[in-house]
């Protein structure tokens, strides 16, 4: 329970006091003098001092005044004789919370020093936790600060990006903030801009008219991030990565807006520079693609132009396939050098007429292989060796050289063999004449599923039918 000190001249009033409270559990020590009360006070924690008013020695009420202000979570009811108003008002002023008229009432005692207690214990929650709110709104006030002053360091330090503060709240887009990397980027003086229209920086306007946007996702230039390009203060363009950040009021109103930006022309450079250097090894590339298959014509004069066809053929059915872009060039570089492996057959046999042996047909057909083997060490950005590998391969595995079946086969491999196919069946061969386009569109057609693919059958019928495609034969 609480300690309570009791003050008073009167040791009768002391005692019955001091017994009265006790019998309500309240640990009570009696003073019969201020002087006594004080060094009682020097000595132990009271929660409430009860103090008579008119004392020989020195008045209740200096006393009161002087132990509140040394003690301020103690707590004071003054106990007076007389009955007055103003008595009772210079108490109150002087810091107590209530005051007794001598001879009181058991309960009105109890009553007030009750209340008494409850007041004090109010007002020490009050202030712990008004001094707790302060010391967090000091905390967080610090913290924000360190952080301003840490962001307002990168706005200021930041050489090659650019920091613009858009503000919202007026009828026009002003410019509240304009950081030293936009100088440098723009070419504006920030004292030149600042405080003016933001329509003067020729930003682009769905990206500066934010206001009143209330949720992101109903608005995409909310948080928008892209290439941009803009207008430096000279005229100049500049090629930009832009992003934009919304600053939203407490009701969720963009209110202001944040525009960062990086120079990214360096990057562009680079980027054309690498896109010049891939043109040119591609460039390169098929120039020594074409190349090896001159030197394939050369040896085999009467499929000169076979490979071209082939690549044209192949090229129109995969686009039809909606094959990609990079695909279709692997395809036609693949599909130009597919009978490279013939230069290990020997010439007289390719430009034999009439009819090829058993063992002359053995080595034609091992020019997959050979090709593979010539062009396996050649680091392409697809699997031409592969490709020339498996376009004799067929969908039931009775093709060759390794006899592979459906998925195991690139679908490229298998694009490559039908036009290959029927390119050999609509030409002239020294061993037979040419057997007409007809019959090769049969050939596909009817084996359509069983050694072709059936999709790439489909696309090279169709390219034909709709006469989107045709073999140029040149004399």
């Amino acid at each position: 329970m609480a300690n309570i000190l009791i003050v008073d001249d009167e040791d009768p009033i002391r005692q019955l006091i001091g017994e009265i409270l006790k019998m309500s559990d309240y640990h009570c020590t009696l003073a019969g003098s201020a002087k006594e009360a004080s060094a009682f006070l020097k000595k132990q924690a009271f929660e409430l001092i009860l103090c008579d008013i008119d004392m020989p020695e020195s008045s209740g009420l200096d006393f009161i005044r002087q132990a509140l202000s040394e003690y301020p979570d103690t707590a004071a009811v003054m106990v007076t004789a007389v009955d007055d108003s103003m008595t009772a008002e210079v108490a109150l002023e002087g810091g107590a919370y209530d005051y007794i008229i001598k001879p009181f009432d058991r309960n009105r005692l109890l009553i007030s020093v009750a209340n008494a207690l409850r007041r004090r214990q109010l007002e020490i929650d009050n202030r712990a936790h008004r001094e707790s709110l302060e010391r967090e709104v000091a905390r967080r006030t610090a913290e924000l600060r360190k952080e301003e002053a840490r962001l307002r360091a990168i706005f200021e330090a930041a050489e090659h990006v650019a920091f613009i503060m858009i503000d919202h709240n007026g009828g026009e887009s002003l410019i509240l903030e304009f950081s030293p990397g936009a100088e440098r980027m723009l070419g504006y003086r920030s004292k030149k801009v600042v405080g003016r229209s933001a329509a003067m920086l020729h930003l682009p306007e769905e990206i500066i008219q934010l206001r009143g946007h209330s949720n992101p996702s109903h608005n995409s230039n909310v948080g928008f991030t892209g290439e941009l390009t803009l207008t430096r203060e000279s005229g100049e363009t500049l090629p930009v990565l832009f992003t934009t950040y919304p600053i939203f009021d407490g009701q969720g109103q963009v209110t202001a807006t944040l525009l960062v930006s990086i120079d990214i022309s360096e990057r562009m450079k680079a980027e054309e520079e690498l896109q010049n250097s891939m043109t040119r090894w591609r460039k390169a590339l098929e120039g020594s693609i074409h190349a090896m298959a001159r030197t394939v014509e050369i040896r085999d004069a009467y499929t000169a132009g076979h490979q071209q066809r082939v690549v044209d053929l192949a090229t129109a059915i995969a686009e039809d396939m909606g094959l990609t872009e990079d695909r279709v060039a692997g395809l036609r570089m693949a599909a130009m050098i597919h009978d490279i492996g013939k230069v290990s057959v020997p010439a007289e046999i390719l430009s034999k007429p009439g009819r090829i042996n058993e063992i002359e047909f053995d080595l034609i057909r091992m020019h997959p292989k050979v090709g593979y083997e010539i062009l396996k060490s050649i680091e392409f950005p697809w699997p031409i060796a592969q490709i020339v590998f498996q376009h004799h391969e067929r969908m039931d595995g009775s093709g060759y050289p390794l006899g592979l079946s459906g998925s195991e086969i690139l679908l490229e491999a298998r694009i490559l063999g039908v036009a290959d196919v029927v390119e050999a069946m609509a030409s002239h061969r020294p061993y037979r004449p040419a057997l007409g386009l007809q019959d090769a569109l049969e050939e596909i057609s009817q084996n359509r599923g069983t050694l072709y693919d059936s999709d790439i059958v489909g696309a090279c019928l169709k390219v034909f039918e709709e006469g989107r495609f045709a073999f140029s034969f040149r004399q």
